[in-house]
């Protein structure tokens, strides 16, 4: 009788605290009390006895409300991530206030502010996104807050510094805006297509509403990690100060601590590498340059001369000879708009004002007075324009006159829209000269 009785009495016991481990979870917040009461129903020789309440030091009165909820505070855990989706930012050389998007995500259990800070990766960083290792150092570093009035990087709109207050599971997005310099990092050598700047997003853990400033980061946890810091935080002029690692504090269920909880990410407030439970997050993210790529090509062919007219002619005085100046954009290059050309030819040379056509009778090609003709290859639009000794370009070309003078062409006045180059695409300046 004794055994059976005992066994009911366990099996009784088990029953209770399944119930009381498999109840739905009801989700509280950093700093919250969280209790509970167990209630164990027992039997003796088949009659059923009252309840016995727990409590923390132990209960042994039968009977509702004779227990005591055991207790505790739930601890903060300072969790947060910093991510970069999409792919590589396309820039031009020279481009400025050019924006790199992050998110920021608030997965700790209580509302959080952040301090924030953008950094420039050293050359022979790889791009994240699989493209060259950077070899640009971008300048006028600055780190803005998606204001949420107009999606995108507004620079009127979009200027806070730090993120003030994110609520638990909720996401901010943060712009890295940088200019472009024209040159490598050497100073130098100039911007070519596919180089590649990579940038950081660092993000320290602060104090809810903070107001941007360095005595708002929590720099300390209570299982004895601590934050490197690092300066240039906000708006370039917050610096933080490391905080000291203590031994661990052992768990006070009476007591809200803290943890960070943060993981490992690339570069930390002070540039060195990141480490796990620092109270900083970051992730890199990558600028690459999409330039012109333009090569001029001149070529000379004799066209007339006096004596074989077009058949075999040479280039002897009285000769015209054609100069044809091809300007081409490569394959993936960036559209180059095109502005002006100046061709100063040698003494021996004038240009032919009326551009010849090469036929036996040399007649002009488009009117009297038509030195230049210019073509936009790709796009078969051919426009032509005087180079008559002080003409005030109106049309766009001009001369200086004689022998050895200069041909000045405002391609983009000539041309218009077709004054621009996109990929893979070629553009012809086309005129004579007569051999003196």
């Amino acid at each position: 009788m004794k055994t059976n009785r005992m066994k009911k009495l366990g099996a009784l016991a088990l029953t209770g605290a399944i119930g009381l481990f498999s109840a739905p979870g009801v989700f509280a917040a950093a700093g919250q009390t969280i209790s509970n009461t167990a209630t164990l129903n027992y039997s003796v020789g088949g009659n059923a006895q009252t309840g016995i309440e727990s409590s923390p030091t132990g209960n042994s009165t039968p009977g509702a409300g004779n227990g005591t909820a055991t207790s505790f505070v739930e601890d903060r855990v300072y969790n947060f991530t910093v991510a970069r989706g999409g792919a590589t930012i396309t820039v031009t050389p020279g481009a400025t206030l050019q924006a790199v998007d992050f998110t920021v995500t608030n997965t700790g259990n209580a509302a959080q502010g952040f301090l924030l800070k953008g950094l420039n990766n050293a050359d022979g960083t790889a791009d994240p996104f699989g493209g060259n290792v950077d070899n640009v150092q971008p300048t006028a570093l600055q780190v803005f807050v998606e204001s949420g009035a107009t999606p995108g990087y507004q620079p009127a709109e979009d200027t806070a510094t730090f993120i003030a207050s994110l609520a638990s599971n909720a996401s901010a997005t943060v712009y890295v805006v940088s200019t472009i310099p024209t040159t490598r990092s050497d100073g130098t050598t100039l911007l070519a297509n596919g180089d590649v700047a990579v940038m950081t997003l660092v993000a320290q853990v602060a104090n809810n509403n903070t107001t941007g400033v360095a005595t708002d980061a929590i720099v300390t946890d209570d299982n004895g990690h601590a934050s490197p810091g690092g300066t240039g935080f906000g708006d370039g002029s917050v610096n933080i100060t490391a905080g000291t690692a203590g031994a661990p504090v052992a768990d006070d269920p009476a007591t809200e601590q803290v943890v960070f909880g943060d993981a490992a990410g690339t570069l930390d407030g002070t540039g060195a590498a990141d480490a796990a439970s620092n109270g900083q997050s970051s992730v890199n993210s990558s600028y690459t340059v999409q330039a012109a790529a333009l090569t001029v090509t001149k070529t000379s062919t004799a066209l007339w001369d006096p004596v074989n007219l077009n058949s075999n002619p040479k280039a002897f005085p009285g000769a015209y000879v054609r100069y044809t100046i091809t300007v081409s954009n490569a394959a993936g290059a960036a559209n180059a708009d095109l502005t002006t050309l100046q061709d100063a030819l040698n003494a021996s040379l004038a240009l032919d004002p009326d551009f010849a056509d090469g036929t036996a009778a040399n007649n002009p090609t488009s009117g009297p007075g038509k030195a230049i003709e210019v073509t936009h290859v790709s796009n078969g639009v051919t426009r032509y324009c005087t180079g008559d000794v002080g003409d005030a370009d109106v049309d766009g070309c001009s001369y200086t006159g004689g022998a050895g003078g200069t041909i000045s062409v405002n391609i983009a006045t000539v041309m218009g829209a077709n004054a621009t180059l996109a990929a893979g695409q070629s553009l012809t300046i086309t005129f004579n000269a007569i051999v003196q």
